[in-house]
């Protein structure tokens, strides 16, 4: 008598966890640390002056007429708003059918256009190059890596990150602005970040984010410039001959809105439904200055 196993078993019934995995890389540390600014235009502007120290000072004789100094004004900054739209489409029977771990596929779906949005404003404000938007394209904002230019510098090929180096760009940042706006947000890839956690000098270590809305601790190298807070960052260039660090100074660095993310749900023209997450905004920097940018690095730091 053949035995009857569960392979040969027609009925048997599927074994389904009511439940999603979702390991996406979605975190975004820029898009959720940065201030808020409002932009009222597409081109968003901005004034910014500095001071330069003294090299020598011309001192008067008793008595002498006054000169007069050459005065210099403020300078007007400005970027571009990027508009950026995520889209999402569920057919109506997909609404009905009932799916494991989706109490509503289009609630679903629409959740997860808001993270993608926000992924790609979080690549914008690292890569973005500059747009104006017009002859029918689409405007693009000047994102850190073109807005950082004072103190940028390209690195020969493959060059390792050494402790004195990273000691050196902290005095750089220094000797372009007040001690008070010396970078203090380190934003590199990962293998760059694990080889600063190899510093020894500064004395790495890890303190409470809460303040911040971060969900993990966050790794401080301190330096006679002061406290250095370390981001592995998704989005830095991390390929070979353009492995980048960026130190900037977050307080001067704020997402300037134009229009904050809204779902709009869109008409409908068949059995099914529509949605968008649009939203625009621009990168807006009180001044670049004291803040770094060098690239080229190995991959491995």
């Amino acid at each position: 008598m053949a035995m009857l196993i569960t392979y040969d078993e027609a009925g048997r019934r599927e074994d389904l966890l009511d439940l999603i995995t979702d390991v996406s890389p979605d975190d975004n540390p820029l898009m959720t640390m940065l201030g808020s600014a409002v932009a009222t235009n597409t081109l968003h502007e901005w004034m910014t002056d500095y001071i330069a120290r003294p090299t020598t000072v011309t001192y008067q004789a008793e008595g002498a007429e006054f000169t007069y100094d050459v005065l210099t004004a403020p300078a007007r900054v400005n970027n571009i708003v990027a508009n950026i739209r995520r889209t999402f489409q569920v057919s109506a029977d997909e609404r009905v059918v009932k799916i494991a771990g989706q109490a509503d596929p289009f609630e679903y779906q629409a959740a997860k256009a808001l993270r993608q949005w926000k992924m790609d404003a979080e690549y914008t404000v690292v890569n973005s190059a500059r747009a104006s938007g017009a002859s029918g394209t689409a405007r693009s904002m000047t994102g850190l890596n073109n807005a950082i230019t004072t103190l940028a510098t390209a690195r020969n090929s493959g060059t390792s990150l050494s402790e004195t180096e990273f000691q050196d760009m902290v005095q750089d940042s220094w000797s372009q602005a007040g001690s008070e706006y010396v970078f203090d947000l380190v934003l590199v890839p990962f293998g760059l970040k694990r080889k600063i956690d190899g510093f020894t000098a500064g004395a790495t270590k890890l303190v409470d984010a809460s303040d911040k809305k971060l969900t993990a601790p966050v790794a401080v190298y301190e330096t006679s410039g002061g406290m250095h807070r370390l981001f592995a960052h998704r989005d830095v260039l991390a390929s070979a001959g353009s492995v980048t660090f960026f130190g900037i100074k977050e307080d001067l660095y704020k997402l300037a809105w134009f229009r904050k993310p809204e779902r709009i749900l869109v008409a409908k023209t068949g059995d099914n439904d529509k949605g968008a997450l649009v939203g625009g905004f621009s990168l807006q920097w009180g001044a670049e200055r004291s803040s770094v940018l060098r690239t080229g690095y190995a991959t491995g730091g």
